[in-house]
């Protein structure tokens, strides 16, 4: 299921030389783990998937399996609630577990880890919808203002000229670097030369490439970034704009699509940051 799920082919793209012929006489394929360049071909063929939720996939899964942080998808709460004491995120625990008067809370899951413990408090799953409940009200009262100026803004906030155009030189500088290293091995090996100089001269070549890809990457990952957050926040508008009036009771479907995520402090004090940008007191 996870190849499915992080397979490129499947918003239209390819990458290329994903294996490579270790052996020309016995024909024999190994996966390419840096032994030759690799190349990104987007827009290959039809997407069977926009591009967009293929890469909200790719960032749902990276924050699954983020380090001591890790997500957890089992409760609506799990890496929703973050600790505004150390930055870590809450988790769910069970308090008198084997008698009658058990209940579960929510608390920062590092609270008992560092030697300097985290102050901030526990909450009940109660304490968190209504305080949600009181918080969403709010960005719904002001829901028409929110839209109008996404509508306004969406333009130049989430344009990707600059940064597309930037990418197609990496790409195409790492394709250009490609060539003359392959030139240059090509060359080395039917040509007697000094192989300190062949040397010298080929590792210039995978440095220059390298500093292109790393480049290429991380232009890759704003891009990336920037649709993921576009299509989150659309999503969020679509929800705000379907809703009537105030809520008085909670709602999964709006914890869901309309939070980032919330934040709890040392003196109580509990903020609401939603995927429209808006940061609000609950």
């Amino acid at each position: 299921m996870k190849s499915i799920l992080t397979n490129e082919k499947y918003k239209g793209d390819a990458l290329l030389q994903k294996t490579f012929c270790e052996d020309f006489l016995t024909k024999k394929m190994k996966p390419n783990t840096g032994e030759v360049p690799q190349y990104y071909v987007e827009n290959n063929h039809e997407a069977i998937i926009k591009p967009e939720t293929f890469e909200m996939v790719q960032r749902e899964m990276a924050r699954r399996t983020r380090g001591k942080n890790r997500h957890s998808g089992v409760s609506i709460f799990s890496g929703k609630i973050k600790c505004g004491d150390c930055g870590g995120w809450y988790g769910s625990k069970h308090w008198h577990s084997t008698d009658p008067y058990k209940r579960m809370v929510w608390q920062c899951n590092q609270k008992y880890k560092n030697e300097q413990r985290c102050t901030t408090p526990f909450l009940t799953e109660e304490e968190i919808r209504a305080r949600f409940i009181t918080a969403a009200n709010i960005l719904l009262a002001g829901r028409k203002k929110a839209i109008r100026s996404y509508e306004q803004a969406q333009a130049t906030v989430f344009d990707l000229t600059g940064l597309l155009a930037e990418q197609a030189n990496l790409n195409s500088e790492m394709q250009v670097v490609s060539q003359m290293m392959e030139d240059c091995i090509r060359q080395n090996a039917s040509v007697a030369q000094d192989q300190a100089e062949y040397q010298k001269r080929f590792d210039a070549l995978s440095e220059r490439f390298e500093t292109a890809k790393a480049k290429y990457e991380a232009t890759t990952q704003q891009i990336s970034d920037k649709q993921s957050r576009k299509a989150e926040m659309e999503d969020a508008l679509k929800l705000l704009k379907k809703q009537d009036g105030e809520i008085t009771e909670f709602r999964e479907g709006l914890w869901t699509g309309l939070l980032d995520y919330a934040t709890i402090y040392t003196d109580g004090r509990m903020t609401f940051t939603f995927k429209t940008g808006q940061t609000i007191d609950g």
